[in-house]
């Protein structure tokens, strides 16, 4: 991929070109990670080498209910600025990369008070070459918003950016879902919550030829509250990457993760939980789990849940396993009544069900139960 061609083929908004050009050649000075990069050791980059993607525009349909202000990037520029201030410093690649090439984005304002009834619902779709979306997220203090982001794509690669502003004594639940079988994404979401605020992020992935989702959380506020749910489904020769980093700065905040793959075929999976806990964080409760059920014998994981802790008052735990179908469990069932295929298909269903029950809206709870649904009888005939 001749990356200094394509970015000095890119336009955007005008009030976006300094910001692109600094991005710009900060990337081309770093580069794509390669798996000597400890964070990229199980994530290889180094096909996009091989291959020339066109960059494209995706097509995003939106669904904004009453109480939520959305415009396009190119129309509030002075108003993005809070958000892309630093953008040419981050060190994530594909962060710098989407900066770079920045001309597709929104802007999401909610007011201070607003409850906001309705999720807002967006859908972004790209079907060949590289599309880089960018979506900003202003939620003033004491709101209310639910944000569901679905990503379709066909054989492309996607390259989005989530940046959230969450207010003082907001609540914000963030769903990003991701349907993909043959697609490339490559994703970043970045969280800043202020005190007393609390954050619900649900995370699932549906397969792709290559997925990696980045999660960063910032806890800046005393007594704001991060919620991390994560599901992931892979068969085939699929890769599925989580990396999730919780930054506690100050005192008295909480995080709850929990995370769960079911893998299938030949796919593989990593999940990199990290929990930084400042020396002045004291009162914090951080708790980290990831669940792993691998449906066949070539299916590979490779989990490493992380504390790094400078306070000594504080409440840390995290823990991880991998495993396949309990075998009494499914000698239970069988004895039941139940056949075989049947009783395989309840306890994969149940595993995931742990983390698709955290959805509060019911609607979208029951939407993606079936989506689980639909995915589990290939991945369960694949490993049968």
């Amino acid at each position: 991929m001749d990356w200094r061609a394509l970015l000095a083929a890119a336009d955007g908004p005008p009030g976006l070109a300094a910001l692109r050009k600094a991005a710009g050649a900060r990337f081309l000075e770093r580069g794509l990670p390669s798996p000597r990069n400890e964070g990229w050791r199980y994530t290889d980059t180094r096909f996009f080498a091989k291959q020339e993607f066109e960059l494209r525009r995706p097509a995003i349909e939106i669904d904004a209910p009453v109480g939520v202000r959305v415009r396009p990037l190119g129309e509030a520029v002075d108003a993005a600025q809070p958000f892309l201030a630093d953008e040419a410093e981050q060190g994530h690649p594909f962060r710098l990369l989407n900066s770079a090439l920045l001309r597709d984005g929104l802007l999401v304002e909610v007011a201070d008070g607003v409850t906001v009834e309705e999720p807002l619902h967006l859908t972004i779709t790209t079907d060949r070459g590289i599309a880089l979306p960018r979506l900003l997220v202003e939620v003033g203090e004491n709101a209310r918003l639910t944000l569901v982001e679905r990503y379709r794509a066909g054989e492309g690669a996607s390259l989005p950016v989530t940046q959230l502003a969450v207010g003082a004594g907001s609540r914000v639940e963030h769903l990003r879902v991701h349907h993909g079988r043959d697609d490339v994404h490559i994703g970043y979401v970045e969280v800043r919550q202020q005190r007393d605020s609390l954050v619900t992020s649900h995370t699932l992935t549906f397969g792709g030829r290559l997925v990696r989702n980045d999660l960063a959380f910032h806890l800046i506020g005393s007594g704001a509250e991060a919620r991390l749910n994560g599901l992931y489904l892979a068969d085939g020769e699929q890769h599925v990457d989580n990396h999730t980093t919780v930054e506690h700065a100050v005192p008295h905040c909480d995080s709850h993760e929990t995370y769960r793959g079911i893998l299938g075929g030949k796919a593989s999976a990593v999940f990199n939980g990290r929990v930084h806990v400042h020396p002045d964080a004291q009162r914090t409760d951080a708790q980290q789990s990831n669940q792993n059920l691998l449906l066949t014998d070539d299916a590979i994981i490779h989990t490493k849940p992380e504390l790094e802790i400078y306070a000594d008052d504080v409440k840390c735990t995290h823990g991880a396993t991998v495993g396949q179908l309990d075998r009494e469990a499914l000698f239970y069932l069988r004895s039941r009544g139940l056949a075989h295929d049947e009783a395989r298909r309840m306890l994969v269903d149940s595993f995931a069900a742990e983390i698709v029950r955290r959805i509060s809206d019911e609607r979208l709870r029951d939407e993606l139960t079936q989506a689980v649904v639909a995915r589990l009888p290939g991945m369960l005939a694949e490993a049968a």
